[in-house]
C-alpha cells in the first residue's frame, strides 16, 4: 500500500483534501468515521480534553452541509457553486416560501427578480441579518446584507452587499481513498479521540449592481377584443462575487436579467374587484458566471425561475398568492400566501416544494419604515431571518 507524501495521517486543509474525496464519499466518511465527543472507541467516558458545547455532536455535519450552501472551490463547484445566492434576500420572501419571481416588487428585488425594482417608487435602504441553524447564539451559520435602491430619470438603480459565512468548520486528518480503506480512516481517527487538529472557516460575498426599468404598452386586439395595458418591468444584475475557504480563495463576474407583466383582471376578464394578475421569469447567471481560483477556474451555473402571483383585496384586506417553479436543479414548486391588513400588519405562510417545509412570517409597516420576520423548521435546526427596509 502507498503512502501519502505528506505522511501517514498527516494533517490537510479542507481545500486539498476536497480534491481527494469525491463530495458523496467526503461526507459519508465525515458522518460515519468521526465519533461524537464523548464516546471514544475504548469507553463511554470523553477523551481527554474534549468540552461538550450544546452543537459539538451535530456540528461536523452540520458545518459541512452549511458549506455546500457557499462553497465555491473547484471540487464541488460544478453543482454547489455560490448556493449562498440561491437563500434570498429579506424575510418576506422567505416566509412565502420564496415563491417571489413574479410578486416582488421592493428593495430585496434583486435577489429574486431584478425587473420588482422597477416598481420601488422611493429612495430605500435594506438589510438583513440571519441565523443559519442552531440557536441565535451560536449559529453555524449567519447571512448579512446591506442593500441601497435610487429612483433615477425614469429607473431605478441598486447596490447590495450579501455575506454568507460558516464558522467552526472541523479539520481532521486526510486519508486519500488510495492510501486507506474506510475501516482504517476510521481506526485512526478514532484512536485520536475523534478530535479535529482544528478549526476553520468559510465565508461568500457578493456586491451586486442593478438596474430596472418599467415598461408600459398596451396590447391590441383590435376590433375582436378590449385593449389590455400592461406593466413590464425589466433589470439586470451585474455581480461580483467572492469565496474564500480556509486561505483558498476564488472570485468571478455574473449577469442576472429578470421580467415582469403585470395586469389588471378588470382588463384581462372584466372582473372589476379581480385585482392583478402578474407572471415573471428570472434568468440566473445566464452567461455561466466564472469563478478564478488559484487551483483552477470554475463556472456557477445558468438556471432559471418562472413565476406567477395574484393579488386582490377586499375592504382593509388584501392578499396575494403565488407559485414558482424553480429549475435550479430539477423542477422544485414554491408556493406563498400573504396577508396584509390597511393598519400596516402582515401575515405569511409558504411551502418549499418536494422538501415539504413550510416557511412562516410576520411584518409591520409604519410610515416609511418595514420589519419582517421569517422562519423555517429544518432538519438540521431552525432558521431565523429579520430585514428591514426604510424609505425616504
Amino acid at each position: 500500500m502507498s503512502k501519502p507524501t505528506q505522511g501517514r495521517g498527516a494533517v490537510r486543509t479542507w481545500p486539498g483534501a476536497l480534491h481527494h474525496l469525491r463530495p458523496p464519499r467526503f461526507f459519508d466518511v465525515l458522518l460515519r468515521a468521526i465519533p461524537k465527543c464523548g464516546a471514544t472507541a475504548q469507553g463511554n467516558q470523553p477523551p481527554p480534553g474534549c468540552q461538550a458545547r450544546p452543537w459539538d455532536r451535530q456540528r461536523p455535519f452540520l458545518a459541512a452541509t452549511l458549506l455546500l450552501l457557499g462553497l465555491s472551490h473547484p471540487a464541488l463547484a460544478g453543482r454547489y457553486a455560490g448556493e449562498f445566492l440561491a437563500l434570498g434576500g429579506g424575510a418576506r420572501g422567505l416566509s412565502m416560501g420564496q415563491a417571489m419571481v413574479a410578486g416582488s416588487n421592493d428593495a430585496f428585488s434583486a435577489f429574486w427578480n431584478p425587473a420588482g425594482l422597477a416598481l420601488v417608487d422611493r429612495r430605500s435602504v435594506s438589510g438583513m441579518a440571519t441565523s443559519q441553524f442552531g440557536s441565535l447564539g451560536d449559529a453555524l451559520g449567519t447571512m448579512a446584507h446591506l442593500g441601497l435602491t435610487w429612483p433615477v430619470g425614469g429607473a431605478n438603480l441598486a447596490l447590495n452587499y450579501t455575506r454568507f459565512q460558516v464558522g467552526d468548520i472541523p479539520r481532521y486528518p486526510a486519508y486519500s481513498d488510495q492510501d486507506y480503506t474506510f475501516e482504517e480512516r476510521r481506526r485512526l481517527i478514532e484512536e485520536a479521540g475523534g478530535l479535529p487538529a482544528g478549526y476553520f472557516g468559510s465565508a461568500d460575498e457578493a456586491l451586486v449592481f442593478s438596474f430596472a426599468k418599467r415598461n408600459e404598452p398596451v396590447l391590441q386586439f383590435g376590433w375582436i377584443y378590449r385593449d389590455i395595458p400592461l406593466s413590464m418591468p425589466f433589470g439586470f444584475n451585474v455581480k461580483a462575487v467572492r469565496s474564500t475557504l480556509d486561505g483558498s480563495s476564488g472570485s468571478g463576474l455574473g449577469l442576472d436579467a429578470g421580467l415582469q407583466v403585470h395586469a389588471q383582471m378588470k382588463d384581462l376578464a372584466g372582473w372589476k374587484k379581480g385585482g392583478q394578475l402578474s407572471l415573471g421569469a428570472r434568468l440566473e447567471n445566464f452567461t455561466n458566471t466564472g469563478l478564478r481560483w488559484e487551483r483552477g477556474e470554475d463556472a456557477i451555473h445558468y438556471y432559471h425561475v418562472l413565476g406567477a402571483s395574484w393579488n386582490a383585496s377586499a375592504g382593509p384586506l388584501s392578499w396575494t398568492l403565488s407559485r414558482d417553479w424553480d429549475h435550479h436543479y430539477d423542477t422544485q414548486q414554491r408556493t406563498g400566501l400573504e396577508l396584509r391588513h390597511a393598519g400596516g400588519l402582515a401575515l405569511r405562510v409558504g411551502h418549499q416544494g418536494r422538501d415539504g417545509r413550510l416557511t412562516y412570517g410576520a411584518g409591520f409597516q409604519l410610515k416609511g419604515l418595514q420589519v419582517d420576520y421569517a422562519g423555517l423548521d429544518h432538519d438540521l435546526g431552525r432558521l431565523h431571518r429579520m430585514s428591514f427596509i426604510y424609505a425616504f
